[in-house]
């Protein structure tokens, strides 16, 4: 007997393929991945013995994250999987968005505000409406970097990291000043909390997991459609890839910075959301411990690939919360942690570097052959003339 209509039987088989087109696709960056991680852990095994502490401290840290608390793990991993998107969009529209920190508190106060403002709306709108400022306002933030990157020629590094400082000392200024809590002593400065109906539910019972983490995860599947599967995602590639060949193709490089930029600091402003509604349910002071640097390590790990972030993200979440088990259970610093994420970076970017010298090189030998053909055609026009 069938559960499901005919129509209902089609969107499911789409939706069944489109992961399993997703995961073969990632499957390449997956493996490079597992390499590089285990490159890592056994890097890390023997600067532990080296340093006379306990060879398999991390990986018992690593395991008691992984089996006895899961919702710890899931609790940082949805953050991080959100801020490597966020990441990853604009990377691979060639635009380095180091900015997600700050597009990521603007996103969150901006939910908090809407949820201490208007709480006489319903429950569906009323959440609706915090996510949908926290997104909005994120992606302002970083269309202010793109658009100085497409008028002036700003680099966009640099005005991203300063855009960082303006927007987390902004919101330190609300939330010591018009959106104190009533309840705020000494550094402890924060909001009052938000109404039960802004909360997002938790998914694991005695642990701060929400459904965020459902969020994370459809987020990256709309997004590997997006970019692999649609046009826009090709403009980004090409663009990334090669600006001078996409603007001789036709391709408005213009257009593709700020509308990656737009998404990419939207995806930033949802991250903040999530940790405001769905972990804290107020936002204090300097919440966030470096998510959005964090989101650049998962990126480069995940070569981009939105699938691939999802791994990338589920890993440094155990990793994260594994560090905290680990000074429990051991005397190794979660410093080591840092040790390990450190060497993965080191890893990916000598691999990015390399690939990069190699595209720098290809365009090269493409703008090389196409003056020498636009060369030749103007000659034989010369001599057709004659």
């Amino acid at each position: 007997m069938n559960i499901l209509s005919p129509m209902q039987e089609v969107v499911v088989v789409k939706i069944l393929k489109g992961i399993g087109d997703a995961a073969v696709g990632a499957l390449p960056t997956l493996l490079r991945q597992i390499l590089l991680i285990v490159l890592a852990m056994l890097v890390a095994t023997v600067i532990l013995i080296i340093t006379g502490y306990e060879a398999l401290a991390v990986y018992r840290g690593l395991a008691r994250g992984i089996t006895t608390d899961i919702g710890g793990t899931l609790r940082w991993a949805t953050p991080l999987i959100l801020a490597g998107l966020a990441v990853a969009v604009a990377f691979r529209a060639g635009v380095w968005n180091i900015g997600v920190d700050g597009q990521l508190y603007l996103g969150a106060v901006a939910a908090t505000a809407v949820g201490l403002k208007l709480t006489f709306l319903p429950h569906p709108v009323s959440l609706l409406t915090a996510v949908l400022a926290g997104m909005a306002a994120g992606a302002l933030w970083a269309l202010l970097a793109a658009f100085l990157r497409v008028q002036w020629g700003a680099n966009e590094v640099v005005t991203t990291i300063l855009l960082n400082f303006v927007a987390i000392s902004f919101t330190d200024f609300l939330v010591l000043g018009p959106m104190r809590g009533t309840g705020a002593t000494g550094t402890t400065y924060s909001t009052d909390n938000l109404l039960e109906h802004f909360w997002l539910g938790r998914i694991v019972k005695a642990s701060q997991a929400n459904v965020g983490l459902y969020i994370a995860i459809g987020l990256a599947i709309l997004l590997f459609y997006l970019l692999f599967r649609t046009t826009i995602g090709y403009e980004f590639k090409v663009a990334g890839t090669n600006p001078w060949f996409a603007r001789y193709g036709g391709i408005s490089v213009r257009k593709v910075i700020l509308l990656s930029m737009g998404i990419s600091g939207a995806i930033a402003g949802l991250t903040g959301v999530i940790e405001i509604l769905g972990v804290h349910r107020r936002f204090p002071g300097r919440f966030s411990s470096g998510l959005g640097f964090d989101g650049i390590v998962v990126a480069l790990l995940a070569r981009n690939h939105p699938i691939g972030v999802i791994v990338a993200g589920l890993f440094f979440g155990a990793l994260r919360n594994g560090a905290m088990n680990m000074e429990r259970i051991t005397d190794v610093p979660r410093a080591m942690v840092e040790i390990i994420q450190a060497i993965i970076v080191l890893a990916v970017s000598a691999q990015f570097a390399f690939d990069l010298r190699r595209q720098r090189k290809s365009a090269e030998e493409e703008a090389e052959y196409t003056a020498e053909v636009e060369a030749e055609m103007e000659t034989a026009q010369k001599e057709g003339e004659v």
